[in-house]
């Protein structure tokens, strides 16, 4: 009685601290089974380069398993207004935040907020993730957007999509743009001081694995066809080669970048900084572009809207990620990277020119 009674003042304050999964649940019902992607040569030396920076704590390098697809119908579950996380009977749903070690880091677990409850009639669901998906548009669109697709295919019934108020312009655009052609869907707002008891809510799994830009072609070619309708992009008359340069932020700059550039310059390719293009501007931009250069950053996420380009992708030694070699392998384009020095406390780097010269030579 009295641990009840505990619970019930913790939970009152926001705070929970177990929690559950629903991978086996009753009413789950799976869309897309799991499959497993396999690799050549190259990219097994490329994946395992990334594992070793990670010390292995994540190696795709023997294979990739691409998660089932499911939806999950639960009720009187409640969603968290500061994270987006699910909670069924008091504990906090692990496939509503992505998995556990996203859990441990999450708001939505073991931290005290003012959370004022109401009770909610319908059929409602959402594809929340803070704060990874705050302001981020990696996570936006590989994390939350996806998890639309068979929520979207399936369900023709009335149903609400919960959101934040708060939503920066793109995500708001983005996401009308998957939700026009559906007029059984409703979208309404949750403050980040609420939470809602909901009498029926429905649970898309996540598409995405851990730093992993890889989508199934049926979701990509979803996500691609209608963000490039929603904002019209248009065929140009000349394919572009751009730089994507990370100059202007606080991490992972590319030390010798001005003797790069001249080199750049010689084969084309314009410098582009994607933070002084909206992002209308930024989705064209990368439709009619033929090839890509960058150091690793979230500018590499408009590789989703490019209809096909190669790929030259720069990482320091102690930190190679694999989130855009795996988008490019789900989408076919040809992916390339160059690791190089030990990056210093802001992750800043240098890399061998010539390598960037015999890759451009083959371009």
């Amino acid at each position: 009685m009295i641990k009840k009674f505990l619970f019930k003042l913790l939970h009152s304050a926001g705070y929970y601290f177990r929690y559950t999964s629903v991978l086996h649940h009753p009413s789950k019902q799976v869309f897309a089974p799991t499959q497993v992607l396999f690799f050549n040569e190259e990219e097994r030396s490329f994946l395992e380069q990334s594992a070793a920076s990670f010390n292995y704590s994540l190696d795709y390098s023997l294979g990739y398993r691409q998660k089932e697809q499911y939806l999950v119908k639960l009720d009187h579950a409640v969603i968290l207004g500061n994270s987006g996380a699910v909670v069924q009977e008091g504990k906090v749903v692990v496939e509503s935040v992505f998995d556990v070690s996203r859990l441990a880091k999450s708001p939505a677990f073991k931290t005290p907020a003012l959370l004022f409850p109401s009770y909610k009639k319908g059929l409602y669901t959402s594809v929340l993730h803070f704060p990874w998906a705050e302001n981020n548009n990696y996570h936006w669109y590989f994390d939350c957007l996806p998890r639309l697709y068979n929520v979207l295919q399936t369900i023709a019934e009335p149903i609400k999509v919960i959101m934040r108020r708060d939503l920066p312009k793109y995500q708001h655009e983005t996401l009308q743009f998957l939700l026009q052609a559906h007029p059984n869907v409703q979208l309404v707002y949750i403050g980040k001081h609420e939470k809602w008891e909901i009498e029926e809510f429905l649970l898309p799994s996540f598409v995405s694995n851990a730093q992993s830009g890889y989508l199934p072609l049926p979701v990509s070619n979803w996500l691609r066809s209608k963000i490039w309708e929603g904002y019209k992009v248009e065929k140009s008359g000349q394919k572009r080669r751009i730089y994507i340069s990370r100059a202007k932020a606080k991490t992972r700059q590319l030390l010798n970048e001005e003797q790069l550039l001249p080199l750049l310059a010689s084969y084309g390719f314009e410098v582009i900084k994607a933070e002084e293009l909206s992002y209308q501007q930024q989705v064209q931009l990368f439709y009619n572009t033929e090839a890509v250069i960058a150091p690793h950053g979230a500018g590499l996420t408009n590789l989703l809207f490019a209809e096909h380009c190669k790929v030259l992708e720069f990482h320091p030694a102690n930190l190679v990620k694999t989130h855009y070699f795996l988008l490019c392998k789900g989408l076919g384009f040809d992916y390339s990277a160059i690791v190089g020095s030990v990056g210093n406390a802001s992750e800043n780097y240098s890399i061998e020119l010539q390598r960037v010269e015999e890759w451009l030579s083959r371009l």
